[in-house]
């Protein structure tokens, strides 16, 4: 049974399965991740996008859109460099940057083939899923597509679960974390898709795997159907109505087209573990525990919308990347501490509880 999602197939082969996870609500999910349950067997249905959702998606790409463009084509041609390049996005916020590059290169005379699989901290990489691209492209070289960095936890996972004969290649947009291989931009900046989740991704839910799944090790990478062994997803068919992915695919493409296939990255210094200082001013406010302190304005912006937020860094009041932060904090009561050396535009805390 496959997912219903609206990713066309002529853009990516998405390696998820249908899933029943246990549903619950940011409060509930809260608690439950105190005592210990894992994050990846745990889904917050999506709430359709608030106002400040949709007017930072449009502020963004009408003010980003030309520098997003440039990006994702400097991406595309740092992985073209391989002779035999798949790319392999890390769903979500890689899916669709993985879908702008296969239609880039596709204009620009070569094929990149494109899947999408689902990696989640604390449980790895979909082996099953990685076990299946590896097996329709023998000897290629894998590249693991996501849309920024924050504090480098998704590069510490891959090295970690993948297999030994896998280079851990992350390539991504905007990488302040300095950590992938290949990064179109170290800076950090607000793509458009980090303002709303499902409805630019096909209607895909977060990644997750069944509660007697969590924590197993997949050895399901020789032999016989990965579809049982798959990570999960679930389309949001509430949001289905609200479904923009088809046009924002569209206008990463054309911004994509505009830039140019000899577009090259910026010339942005890479960072040196700029999380510490984050790290460093969450512990000041008493939260210690790094899993809860998401710097970057992609990683802040999802806390907010998925978390129990308890803290915003700003390095600006008044910069457009964070004006939605800005606002969703002061509406929910959030404090907001403005720090104009930040290495990050923004950076927050999620809500530690009675303990962390």
């Amino acid at each position: 049974m496959s997912l219903p999602h609206t990713l066309s197939a002529q853009d990516v082969q998405v390696w998820l399965r249908p899933g029943s996870p246990q549903l619950v609500s940011v409060a509930e999910k809260e608690a439950l991740l105190r005592r210990g349950v894992s994050y990846g067997t745990l889904l917050t249905p999506e709430a359709p996008p608030s106002d400040h959702q949709v007017a930072a998606y449009h502020a963004a790409l009408e003010r980003n859109g030309e520098r997003t463009g440039r990006l994702v084509a400097a991406l595309t041609r740092q992985i073209l460099q391989s002779e035999r390049p798949v790319a392999v996005s890390l769903a979500r916020a890689g899916t669709p940057v993985g879908c702008a590059l296969r239609r880039l290169a596709r204009h620009w005379g070569r094929d990149l083939p494109h899947h999408t699989l689902s990696i989640i901290r604390g449980e790895g990489i979909d082996r099953a899923a990685l076990a299946a691209v590896q097996q329709a492209h023998p000897g290629a070289d894998l590249f693991f597509v996501d849309g920024w960095t924050g504090k480098g936890s998704i590069s510490i996972t891959l090295s970690q679960s993948l297999p030994s004969s896998v280079p851990p290649r992350l390539a991504v947009l905007s990488d302040p974390a300095g950590v992938a291989e290949l990064a179109a931009t170290h800076d950090d900046l607000l793509l458009p898709h980090a303002a709303l989740n499902a409805t630019v991704c096909g209607l895909l839910s977060r990644t997750f795997v069944e509660d007697d799944a969590a924590g197993q090790a997949p050895a399901q990478q020789g032999g016989g159907s990965p579809s049982s062994a798959l990570h999960a997803a679930r389309v949001e068919e509430a949001l289905r109505p609200l479904d923009q992915t088809a046009e924002y695919l569209d206008a990463l493409e054309n911004l994509g087209l505009r830039a140019g296939p000899g577009t090259l990255p910026e010339t942005v210094p890479r960072p040196s573990r700029p999380w510490e200082t984050v790290l460093e001013r969450a512990a000041a406010a008493g939260v210690t525990n790094p899993h809860l302190v998401k710097p970057g304005v992609g990683e802040a912006t999802r806390v907010f919308l998925r978390r129990e937020p308890a803290g915003l860094l700003l390095r600006s009041q008044t910069h457009p990347d964070t004006q939605h932060l800005l606002d969703m904090a002061q509406q929910r009561g959030v404090p907001v501490h403005i720090i104009h050396d930040l290495p990050y535009l923004a950076a927050a805390w999620v809500s530690p509880g009675d303990r962390e």
